[in-house]
């Protein structure tokens, strides 16, 4: 879900993603205190480990939740910020995603760099 501040609506989405004040939700699915993949429910994990914080208090998803989801159909900026994060990824977001990759999209480029 999108949201922005101020009246009417922008002609695409391109505009409306360039608005500053947009702000952009991901509404997901759960199963009590667990959050379920809504590509493949077999992927799951703890509901209070999707997100972390930056020193300044800002939440955000693990890296490798969001790779997740650009996996699908990786774009160029999709495989931008996988070689951009990949380097800053621990083993235990690597080893996440490589098994997470390897249940929704069997195959997948990037699971043999995450070794």
């Amino acid at each position: 879900m999108w949201a922005r501040r101020g009246p009417g609506r922008p002609s695409d989405a391109d505009a409306f993603a360039a608005d500053p004040t947009m702000l952009g939700f991901l509404l997901e699915q759960g199963h009590e205190r667990r959050w379920v993949f809504r590509r493949h429910p077999a992927v799951t994990r703890p509901l209070h480990e999707l997100g972390a914080a930056t020193a300044d208090g800002v939440p955000f998803v693990r890296p490798e939740i969001a790779l997740l989801f650009k996996a699908k159909g990786p774009r160029f900026k999709d495989q931008r910020d996988f070689d951009r994060l990949l380097p800053h990824l621990d083993a235990a977001a690597r080893a996440w995603l490589a098994s997470a990759l390897q249940q929704a999209h069997p195959g997948h480029a990037w699971h043999a760099r995450l070794r």
